[in-house]
C-alpha cells in the first residue's frame, strides 16, 4: 500500500463517509466532511497569515476539536506543529518559540515584543470561517517535517523531537497492526495531545477512519464511563498506567462491566505494574490488553498482548512491521542477548525521528546512521520477544548485584494497602547502596510483615533495606515515576 500523509487519509474518509463522526468531545462532535473542509479553510488562513512551507507553529494543545483542526491545518498548510502542554506559562511558550525558530505562535496571551515570529489568537473556527470556499491545498510530502514533540525531561533536559510525515504514518501502521484498529471503532483518548502517546492515537484513528473521543484527562471519571455507555459495540481506550491505577482506586472493578464492549486497552508512556496488568486480565479476559513500547523519538516499536500470551513478566512484545529492535553493549556493538546476557535496546526503522530540533550535538548522542540508542536495559529471547528490565541510570548496584527498581515496585504494589510506591537508591555504609522504598498507604503498614511478604517475591538483595511513608509519589504530568526528582532530592 502506498503511504500518504495522515491529513490526506482524513480527506479520503470525508469523500467515502462524509457524515461519519470523526471526533467527539464533551460538548460537540464533528463529521469527517466538516473536519476536512474546516482543516482546509484553516490551512488557507495560516498560509495567508504568513506560514511558509516547513514553517514552525507553536501552540498550547488542548483536548478539543479546535486543536485537532489546528493540528491538521498546520500539516495541510505545509507547516510543522510544535505542541506544548496546555498550562504552559507564557515564558515557556516564548522560550520554545525562540528555540525552534517559530514562524507563528497561536496563543491569546503571548506578546510578540519584536521577536522573529508572529502571534495569532487561538480562534480556530472563527479564522477558518472566511476560507470555507477556498480551493483545496495540496497535501504535504512524506519526507517533510510534521511534528515537534518535546520530551518530558525525566532523564535530562527537555528536547524537541522532530518527526516527518513518514514517521507519523509508519507509527500509525504499527499501531493498527499491533492493536487491531478498525474503522468501526470508538477510541477514548484522555491523555494530553501535546504528549506523543495521545496525539498518535488521535491521528491513527483518523487514518483508519474510526471515531476519536477526546477526554480532558480522567479526573472526571463520570465522563469516561459515559463515553463507554455510548452506543458503540467496538470501544477501545488509550490508558497510561497512572490512569489505569486511578480507575481501579476510584471505581474499583467497574471497568469489568464493559468487558463485552472494550475491544482493546493500549497502555504506554510508562511501565504497567504487574499487579495492575493481572487485574486488567481478570476484569477483561476477552479484551486485547496491549503494552506499547516506544518513545517520543521512536514510536510504538514493540507491542505485547497480555491476554493473548499471559505470564511473560517484563515482556514488551515483538517488533512491529516498521521497527527493528537491536540489543547492543555499552560500546553500541550489536550482541546476541538473553536473560543472562542483557544489553541496551536500540531501534531503527521508519518510526525513528529526524533528530532533536536545532540540536545536532544532542542528536548525535543517540541517533547514528538511522539507529536510535536508548538507556533501556533488555534482551530478546529465542522466540523473538523483547524484554525490558529498567533504565541504565535507574538500576541500583548492591555490592555488585544489580537491582531493577521496577521489579521491586511491582512486588510492593501486590501488598494490601500499598497504593503507590517508588524504589530508589540509598547510601549504605556496608554495601555502598541499597534499595529504598517510598510508599503511599492510607493505613499504617507493619514493615516487618511487609518485608516478609517481599521476601516471597524477591531475592534477598532486592528487598528494600529502608522504607519511608510519604503522602504522594512524584510523577511527571503524563504519569511516569519521576526518578530524576528523587535523585535531585538526594543531592
Amino acid at each position: 500500500m502506498n503511504r500518504i500523509p495522515i491529513v490526506e487519509h482524513v480527506f479520503q474518509h470525508a469523500l467515502a463517509n462524509p457524515d461519519k463522526k470523526a471526533i467527539l468531545s464533551i460538548d460537540r462532535e464533528i463529521t469527517y466532511d466538516t473536519l476536512a473542509k474546516t482543516v482546509n479553510a484553516y490551512a488557507c488562513f495560516l498560509r495567508d497569515a504568513g506560514l511558509a512551507p516547513q514553517g514552525i507553529v507553536v501552540a498550547r494543545a488542548t483536548n478539543t476539536i479546535d486543536y485537532a483542526v489546528l493540528y491538521l491545518g498546520v500539516h495541510l498548510a505545509g507547516g510543522v506543529i510544535c505542541s506544548l502542554e496546555k498550562s504552559s506559562p507564557v515564558s515557556t511558550i516564548t522560550a520554545v518559540a525562540d528555540q525552534v525558530c517559530a514562524r507563528l505562535v497561536i496563543d491569546s496571551e503571548v506578546e510578540v515584543d519584536g521577536r522573529g515570529w508572529r502571534r495569532l489568537r487561538k480562534t480556530v473556527f472563527e479564522d477558518a470561517a472566511n476560507y470555507m470556499d477556498a480551493e483545496q491545498l495540496p497535501f504535504p510530502d512524506l519526507e517533510s517535517s510534521a511534528d515537534i514533540l518535546f520530551t518530558t525531561g525525566t532523564t535530562g533536559v527537555s528536547k524537541g523531537v522532530e518527526l516527518s510525515h513518514k514517521a507519523l504514518t509508519a507509527t500509525a501502521e504499527n499501531l493498527i497492526c499491533g492493536c487491531g484498529y478498525t474503522e468501526d471503532m470508538l477510541l477514548a483518548v484522555p491523555g494530553p495531545l501535546n504528549h506523543a502517546n495521545a496525539i498518535r492515537k488521535l491521528y491513527t484513528t483518523l487514518m483508519i477512519g474510526g471515531t476519536v473521543s477526546l477526554l480532558n484527562g480522567l479526573m472526571n471519571l463520570r465522563a469516561f464511563f459515559n463515553m463507554l455507555d455510548l452506543p458503540y459495540q467496538n470501544i477501545a481506550c488509550c490508558l497510561p498506567p497512572a490512569m489505569i491505577r486511578l480507575i481501579f482506586t476510584v471505581s474499583k472493578d467497574k471497568l469489568g462491566d464493559y468487558a463485552d464492549k472494550i475491544s482493546f486497552i493500549e497502555s504506554a508512556s510508562a511501565p504497567l505494574p504487574e499487579v495492575d496488568r493481572q487485574h486488567l486480565c481478570r476484569l477483561l479476559p476477552n479484551t486485547r490488553l496491549i503494552i506499547n513500547y516506544g518513545s517520543s523519538e521512536a514510536a510504538s516499536s514493540t507491542m505485547y498482548d497480555c491476554n493473548a500470551l499471559p505470564g511473560l513478566v517484563n515482556c514488551i512484545g515483538r517488533p512491529m512491521p516498521n521497527s527493528e529492535i537491536l540489543i547492543v553493549d555499552d560500546d553500541r556493538n550489536i550482541i546476541h542477548s538473553s536473560m543472562d546476557h542483557m544489553g541496551l535496546i536500540a531501534c531503527r526503522g521508519d518510526v525513528v525521528m529526524k533528530g532533536y530540533i536545532n540540536a545536532p550535538e544532542l542528536t548525535k548522542e543517540v541517533l547514528i546512521d538511522g539507529v536510535l540508542y536508548t538507556n533501556d536495559i533488555g534482551y530478546i529471547d529465542k522466540d523473538g520477544f523483547v524484554y525490558i528490565i529498567g533504565r541504565k541510570g535507574d538500576v541500583i548496584n548492591v555490592g555488585g548485584l544489580k537491582v531493577a527498581p521496577g521489579e521491586v515496585e511491582d512486588a510492593a504494589l501486590e501488598y494490601p494497602g500499598i497504593n503507590d510506591c517508588i524504589c530508589i537508591s540509598a547510601e549504605d555504609r556496608i554495601s555502598g547502596h541499597v534499595p529504598k522504598l517510598l510508599y503511599v498507604a492510607e493505613e499504617e503498614i507493619n514493615l516487618r510483615e511487609f518485608s516478609s511478604f517481599l521476601a516471597t517475591k524477591l531475592e534477598s538483595y532486592k528487598i528494600p533495606k529502608q522504607f519511608e511513608k510519604t503522602d504522594r509519589i512524584a510523577r511527571t504530568y503524563n504519569g511516569k515515576l519521576d526518578r530524576k526528582f528523587y535523585r535531585k532530592d538526594l543531592g
